[in-house]
């Protein structure tokens, strides 16, 4: 009897023992995920950096813009109104105009925006350069 709780006292703190192990892997773990969450949140890049981005992001606006009417006048027949590019296009413009009125105050304040503000506006601006809206009659190359 002494032998099993002996043996069963030796098999708990070892149990115990990669308990505390993970418990540790795990804060390690969840102090990186601040550590990235902080950085994400807090990184900034300066005003003079975001000017010519939002300037750009206006001007691939524009033709986007123009893209959304040529597809309603031509009653969404050309393979270039698909319903996937349109979409896209929409979620962009929303996604860019968004975080392009966000950086406005540190435009004018000559302060830095938030990376993240500003990765959202680039992004955007990515993603409309990427589709063949530029293709369309009357958008502005």
């Amino acid at each position: 009897m002494k032998r099993a709780l002996a043996l069963l006292c030796l098999v708990g703190a070892v149990a115990l023992g990669g308990c505390a192990q993970q418990v540790a892997e795990f804060k390690a773990k969840v102090a990186t995920l601040q550590q990235v969450f902080t950085l994400a949140t807090t990184a900034t890049v300066p005003s003079d950096v975001v000017i010519p981005a939002a300037y750009a992001f206006d001007a691939v606006k524009v033709t986007a813009t123009n893209y959304g009417q040529y597809c309603i006048q031509e009653k969404m027949a050309p393979s270039i109104c698909s319903a996937v590019i349109r979409r896209v296009v929409v979620k962009s413009i929303r996604t860019g105009s968004a975080a392009r009125a966000a950086l406005e105050s540190s435009v004018v304040n000559k302060t830095p925006a938030l990376a993240s503000t500003y990765n959202a506006m680039v992004g955007a601006l990515n993603a409309l350069k990427a589709q063949p809206i530029a293709q369309a009659p009357g958008a502005s190359k």
